[in-house]
């Protein structure tokens, strides 16, 4: 091979081209300027015929001898070679196929056959399969069989410009790698001392242009507290003391900064052993030396953070041992560092299985929070803690990092907290109990008030009744006597069945008045005392309960008026109707009117829609006062405790008309103009669940 890289045979061959090219050139000058064309060489079938038609024969080139117009007239056999082609295919195709781009030939045509010679360094050429490679031409006008024509050698150089492409991608990649890793690369020639660096060495060291850099350039920017270490380390290397030598140290920029350098490299030796040369790779490495600092720091500060913590933070492995723990850990389970260390983590566990169950939940789930754990201490006491868990790997083994808060005190409390709630629930369900106590004995109360009147009220008709029997009785016995001793006379008879009949009249009326009574009593008594459902007639039935009062209305001067219209049929619950009736008859009497004050009470319904009813209950007594009024439905609340008040009547006349009735109760009062109850009330009343279904 030559210095430029092509075999010996091939420079030979060019030689004899340019001597024959040369020949073309002297003939050329000894022709007249008005020569018709340009100058061709030396015929190829002249003199010396044989000799050079070996050569051309024999060449490690393509050779053609064509026509501008593309006819072969020649070709040696490493043509067909150069360009894939059988003899047949090369005489068939011509010339023209051989070129990949038609221009670039028509172009070369033009050059050749003005100047008489031409070079093409790099022409796209096609082989016999269509592949396109990359070669070199040389051509020079000449004469072959009497003929005007051109002698061309073709050189296949795809390989050497894929080679040297390669080089130089290899060049730029190698160039934008130093970049990218701000990386510089050395070479010391240890026998010439001297050493060369790339370019982007004086880049890293701040340099806009390249320096001079004498073999003591990079000597002479070792830091000095550096120096001594980094020297003798390549000195032990390059005695052979290491395979490679591999150091960190600092290097002096332009801009008076000091730059952290790492630097990997390796000593070469020749065929004695003995080092002639030592080369490596340099990197900037301070930008990371920043972020190992600022890292290291802020590890310490993690460090004093997690040691000034009030939460536990341990990280165990996975059979149990401790691999890091905080002070707090020690204070929760009141252990020292020493015993902590001694003592294995499943061990206070107040259950070991709780620590199973915890791993295989970190290990199906991931990471969690807030799990409560019981532990042990020495004294035997046990701590309760909420554990948070997350993987981690720890000096390059897997681990469980925790993160226990002490809750014992939030537990002890949660316990006493709920042994308050029990006691705060027997409590309540003792006051529901008497609060329906109550409420039951409201109920009887005012159904004893009903049975002292019905006695109070009975007891006229009854009482007249008697006395008239009475009277009877002893008008029959005397007369029984006359009679019996014979001295009775006409008008004694007659006088007597005077008295019977008169006495007779007496008993049957005020007995009638009685059992009218009664009646309506006991309807308006079951009614409250059971509790049923039935259908009714509401204007009727407000009057039996009106009727049933009428011993305790007597007793005042107050006049009730009813407005209601016939026919008004009701399917619920008279006896709660009968109860809201008689609680708001008796408050207002109590709370409304003063002792012996006249007033009216009115009660006025009417229909609400087509299913339901108004029925209006109110008063022209004293009203309520306004600070008052929201409490008026409240349990035990009264203005008249001191009067045996028990705070129930209105409180039972809100819950029986929403819970019982179906329906709905508000209220309006003024003070001085009296009190106005409203209730919205079903027709039919909702079946409830706990209400047996009508056959």
């Amino acid at each position: 091979m030559d210095p430029l890289g092509l075999p010996v045979t091939v420079i030979v061959a060019l030689a004899v081209l340019a001597g024959w090219i040369g020949f073309a050139m002297g003939r050329r000058a000894e022709r007249p300027d008005d020569a018709p064309h340009p100058p061709v060489v030396a015929p190829v079938n002249g003199y010396g015929d044989s000799r050079l038609r070996a050569l051309l024969d024999t060449a490690p080139v393509g050779v053609i001898v064509n026509t501008r117009d593309g006819e072969i007239l020649y070709r040696n056999a490493r043509a067909l070679e150069v360009f894939g082609q059988t003899a047949e295919e090369f005489a068939a195709d011509g010339v023209p196929s051989l070129y990949a781009r038609p221009g670039q030939r028509e172009e070369y045509m033009e050059r050749l056959y003005r100047a008489g010679v031409a070079t093409m360094d790099e022409v796209l050429l096609r082989r016999g399969s269509g592949e396109i490679y990359v070669g070199t031409m040389t051509s020079a006008l000449t004469e072959y069989a009497g003929r005007r024509c051109h002698i061309t050698w073709f050189y296949d150089i795809s390989q050497q410009v894929q080679a040297n492409a390669e080089k130089r991608d290899m060049a730029v990649r190698l160039a934008m790698a130093l970049e990218a890793t701000n990386a510089a690369v050395w070479d010391a020639d240890v026998v010439a001392g001297t050493c060369w660096w790339s370019d982007t060495f004086p880049r890293m060291l701040g340099f806009r242009t390249l320096p001079a850099m004498p073999p003591d350039f990079w000597e002479r920017r070792l830091h000095p507290e550096d120096r001594t270490r980094v020297l003798a380390h390549i000195d032990a290397h390059l005695r052979g003391e290491s395979a490679a030598y591999e150091y960190v140290y600092r290097l002096h920029r332009e801009d008076g900064t000091w730059m952290w350098v790492e630097a990997k490299g390796r000593a070469v030796l020749d065929e004695s052993g003995r080092v002639v040369r030592y080369t490596g790779i340099m990197t900037d490495i301070s930008a990371r030396r920043r972020q190992e600092e600022l890292l290291r720091a802020s590890e310490e500060r993690l460090l004093a953070i997690l040691e000034a913590s009030p939460i536990s933070v341990n990280i165990s492995s996975k059979d149990g041992r401790w691999l890091f723990s905080n002070p707090q850990t020690a204070r929760i389970f009141d252990l020292t560092r020493a015993q902590i260390e001694r003592t294995s983590i499943p061990d206070l566990y107040v259950d070991p299985k709780v620590r199973e169950r915890l791993s295989a939940r970190l290990e199906t789930e991931g990471a969690f929070r807030d799990a409560e754990v019981a532990f042990h201490r020495p004294d035997g006491s046990v701590v309760w803690a909420l554990a948070s868990w997350d993987s981690i790997e720890f000096d390059g083994e897997s681990a469980y990092l925790t993160w226990l808060y002490d809750i014992t005190d939030r537990k002890a409390a949660e316990a006493e907290l709920q042994t308050a709630k029990e006691a705060a629930e027997r409590a309540l369900s003792d006051l529901r109990a008497a609060q329906e106590s109550l409420i039951q004995a409201e109920t009887m109360a005012s159904l004893g008030q009903l049975v002292a009147g019905v006695a109070h009220e009975i007891n006229t008709p009854i009482g007249i009744g008697l006395t008239a029997a009475t009277h009877v009785a002893e008008t029959t016995g005397r007369v029984r006597e006359r009679f019996e001793g014979g001295i009775i006379r006409r008008s004694d008879f007659i006088d007597y069945l005077g008295t019977v009949g008169e006495g007779a009249k007496l008993l049957v009326a005020n007995m009638n008045r009685a059992a009218e009574l009664i009646q309506s009593f006991k309807q308006v008594a079951v009614d409250q005392s059971s509790g049923g459902r039935r259908a009714f007639d509401l204007k009727t039935y407000i009057g039996e309960v009106l009727f049933s009062l009428r011993p305790r209305l007597k007793r005042t001067r107050l006049a009730v008026e009813v407005e209601c219209p016939e026919g008004l049929a009701m399917d619920s619950f008279p006896g709660a109707l009968s109860q809201v009736l008689t609680n708001l008859t008796i408050n207002a009497i109590v709370h409304a009117y003063a002792e012996g004050q006249s007033g009216t009470i009115r009660i006025i319904v009417e229909p609400h829609g087509t299913d339901e009813v108004e029925l209006v209950f109110s008063d022209d007594g004293k009203g309520i006062p306004a600070e008052v009024l929201p409490r008026i439905f409240d349990p035990f609340f009264t203005t008249k405790r001191s009067e045996g008040g028990s705070g129930l009547g209105l409180h039972i006349v809100f819950n029986t008309v929403t819970q019982v009735l179906g329906g709905r109760v508000s209220v309006d009062s003024q003070v001085g103009q009296g009190t106005r109850f409203t209730l919205v009330l079903p027709r039919t009343v909702p079946q409830r669940a706990d209400e047996p279904m009508m056959a």
